[in-house]
């Protein structure tokens, strides 16, 4: 899971619905960087346009989710050399791609100590 794969959200939560956000929606990561073990999605307003809603459109959400919450549904082809070109600094400690259930920095450190166990 890394820049640019499409995710989908596996869980329905209060703090992700306040913002529009539900269980099966399916966005884009948006940032290189891993910040409280949970990526930057953007999702698109889902709904076709048409005149009854062309004054209500809500427009992109953009919210952390936790990397436990999302499968990858598409995978981009972001290399890890265009991550380290796009992180603050170049810093390779910075995480930014998780790899078989592992978050891993750009130095192969992972932070989690049990695969898929984010918070171990």
């Amino acid at each position: 899971m890394k820049l640019f794969d499409k995710v989908k959200v596996l869980v329905s939560k209060p703090e992700y619905e306040k913002w529009g956000i539900f269980k099966g929606m399916v966005g884009t990561i948006i940032d290189a960087e891993i910040q409280f073990r949970a990526f930057q999605v953007i999702f698109s307003d889902p709904r076709p346009f048409s005149e009854e809603i062309m004054y209500d459109l809500k427009g992109d959400i953009v919210d952390y989710i936790e990397i436990k919450y999302l499968e990858v549904v598409e995978e981009s082809n972001c290399t890890d050399e265009y991550l380290l070109i796009n992180l603050p600094n170049q810093e390779k400690r910075w995480f930014c791609k998780v790899e078989n259930g592992y978050i891993v920095n750009l130095l192969g450190e992972k932070l989690n100590k049990i695969p898929y166990d984010y918070d171990s």
